[in-house]
């Protein structure tokens, strides 16, 4: 357990972490991100009530760090409205999505904040540079993945070729500009309509590879839900389809 609180006093990052009953896992996440993200951040941890059993852990964890906070899920239960509590609280240029059992001991984050320091307004992991069996999940699950996001990337012309991971830093004037429209519960829901609409609107998207070393789960397995998310899925990649021009255009000019 780290010995020193962290006391920086003006903060450029928000990481907005969502949990339901996490417990004792989001002990390693929380202390590496603290540890390895160079930049002053909070971490604002959404529960849906204050039974969850990651509660009492995240109070112990804030005697070591005193950018470590709490919220209650200000609308309905689930990561869709956890996420949007985070946007909606964060108050820093920079706001992120971390899920609450990737390790990251090597600072991703770090090379993404650097990217929109230098300019850009959404910078993404990439799962698929490397590897391309990074999506997570069963054979229909990782063929939507792969191919949604091949599509989006080499026929629709989105900047960045991982649109579903929900691990992206966003430009918090970038997101005040966007109206949140999806309903269904899923952070890669969110962020895949963000990106997209990002990238209609002409704002700067880039990405950074998850290689190997990057993906360390403590826990957790995909939550998407085929039957009851697939119109979601191709609602977004639909927006994308109708606005390919425009996002082609953006992607020249930049």
């Amino acid at each position: 357990m780290p010995q020193e609180k962290n006391t920086s006093a003006k903060k450029l990052l928000t990481l907005i972490m969502p949990v339901y009953n996490e417990g004792d896992a989001v002990i390693p996440v929380i202390s590496t991100l603290f540890l390895t993200i160079h930049y002053p951040m909070q971490i604002f941890v959404v529960h849906d009530s204050p039974d969850d059993l990651t509660v009492p852990t995240v109070k112990k964890l804030q005697k070591y760090f005193d950018d470590l906070h709490l919220l209650r899920n200000e609308w309905d239960r689930g990561v869709l409205n956890a996420i949007k509590t985070g946007f909606k609280k964060a108050d820093t240029p920079y706001v992120g999505v971390w899920v609450a059992y990737h390790l990251d001991p090597f600072g991703i984050i770090n090379t993404m904040v650097e990217k929109l320091e230098n300019g850009y307004d959404l910078v993404s992991a990439n799962r698929f540079t490397v590897d391309n069996t990074r999506a997570r999940g069963n054979t229909i699950k990782k063929l939507l993945s792969h191919g949604g996001n091949l599509v989006l990337n080499k026929i629709i012309g989105m900047p960045i070729s991982d649109i579903t991971t929900s691990i992206k830093v966003y430009r918090k004037s970038m997101l005040d500009s966007l109206v949140i429209e999806t309903v269904v519960n899923g952070g890669w829901a969110v962020n895949s309509e963000l990106a997209i609409k990002a990238a209609i609107n002409g704002y700067r998207l880039d990405e950074v590879p998850l290689e190997k070393k990057n993906i360390t789960l403590v826990h957790g397995l995909t939550n998407f839900k085929v039957l009851k998310q697939l119109p979601t899925y191709f609602q977004w990649l639909y927006l994308g389809w109708k606005n390919r021009d425009v996002i082609k255009s953006h992607k020249i000019k930049s």
